[in-house]
């Protein structure tokens, strides 16, 4: 069953080799092997959507020392999750459905790595304060699809960094006059010669005024698109993830085990109350977007603040597409409204260097 129903074979090409190496060990721990010799000694038959290629690319990696502090730290998650109360109690599934470089349509789904017999649902998150991808026009409620985003939010200040740059570079491509007439090649050409410097005194100015505009812009159109309560309750459950289904998020944070229950906007209202979700433009030196949540928790009789921020910025290289917006959290996960502990964390070896870790997988 695990190799009737592949996803993919180029899998080096559609994720990083740790990505691979924490979700599938994630899964290898909730499997109850005796010890990680064993779990990778070949292809489990409960998983699925896992190529032989895949599977044999994965085993390779763990046994590098590169490599062992996350295979080590994902495998005990999943060991973890195996015998919590919240999670399997110690039942060992049927059936391990890997997301891999799969993406759902549509916006916002929920960040699912893997599907466990037909019901519990995974992300994998380890060392990333990443709670979203979105396109700005989405996530910041623009009446259309408004395309680039500098162009929209500040568009003079777009255009003098462009003629800032295009004074300055040389490149095998005669480059328009306007920033809004770059096809794909001039953005190809321009991210290549780009990459090889920093700005210039005169282009890093330029960009610094492009990041103020774009935050103050950005910040006061967010938050006129939230004009009500209600909507600013929606879009915080929006910015840390919280959906219809519940979810585990499996993974690290700096040197420590992250190991979380995600509920539902039901639970939430159980134990919190939404007060207020404030938002504002930052100049820290490229576009960004401030945002703090004030809930109040009736469990614990106190208020608690959350706090992130949004970068708009572009995706692989200056001007190489137009930009995108990247949700941070900043507040610790196990500190946010909403996100439930599966166990006291324990620390793990994060921080040892991979050739420290003694794993015997050869």
């Amino acid at each position: 069953m695990a190799n009737s129903r592949p996803c993919s074979d180029r899998l080096k090409t559609l994720a990083s080799v740790r990505t691979e190496i924490t979700e599938l060990a994630t899964g290898l721990g909730m499997l109850g092997y005796d010890n990680p010799t064993e779990a990778i000694c070949r292809l489990p038959e409960q998983f699925v959507d896992v190529t032989d290629t895949a599977w044999e690319q994965f085993a390779q990696a763990v046994d590098e020392s590169l490599h062992r502090v996350d295979f080590a730290g994902a495998y005990r998650n999943g060991q973890v999750f195996l015998e919590a109360s919240d999670g399997l109690r110690g039942r060992p599934p049927l059936l391990i459905e890997w997301k891999g470089s799969h993406r759902s349509p549509g916006h916002d789904q929920l960040p699912i790595d893997l599907r466990v017999d037909h019901v519990y649902l995974i992300s994998c998150k380890y060392s990333s304060k990443i709670l979203l991808n979105a396109a700005p026009s989405n996530l910041f409620a623009a009446s259309r699809d408004v395309g680039d985003w500098y162009d929209h939010a500040a568009p003079e200040q777009h255009q003098a960094l462009y003629a800032a740059v295009r004074a300055e570079i040389d490149t095998n491509t005669d480059l328009p006059p306007f920033v809004g007439d770059l096809a794909k090649h001039h953005r190809t050409e321009l991210k290549t010669v780009l990459a090889e410097s920093e700005w210039s005194p005169n282009c890093a100015a330029a960009y610094r005024d492009l990041a103020a505009e774009v935050g103050r812009v950005t910040a006061n159109q967010w938050r006129k698109s939230v004009a009500t309560k209600r909507q600013r309750e929606a879009l915080l459950w929006r910015l840390l993830r919280i959906g219809p289904a519940p979810y585990y998020v499996l993974g690290s944070a700096r040197d420590r085990s992250l190991r979380l229950l995600v509920t539902t906007p039901w639970d939430w209202r159980r134990r919190f109350e939404f007060r207020d979700l404030e938002m504002w433009g930052e100049e820290a030196g490229q576009p960004k977007i401030g945002w703090r949540a004030t809930v109040r928790d009736h469990e614990a009789a106190i208020e608690t603040k959350v706090d992130g921020h949004v970068e708009v910025r572009w995706s692989h290289g200056r001007f190489a597409q137009a930009p995108e917006a990247k949700v941070y959290l900043d507040t610790p996960h196990t500190h946010v409204p909403g996100y439930l502990h599966l166990d006291d964390a324990e620390t793990w070896f994060g921080t040892i260097s991979g050739s420290e870790i003694q794993l015997p997988l050869s």
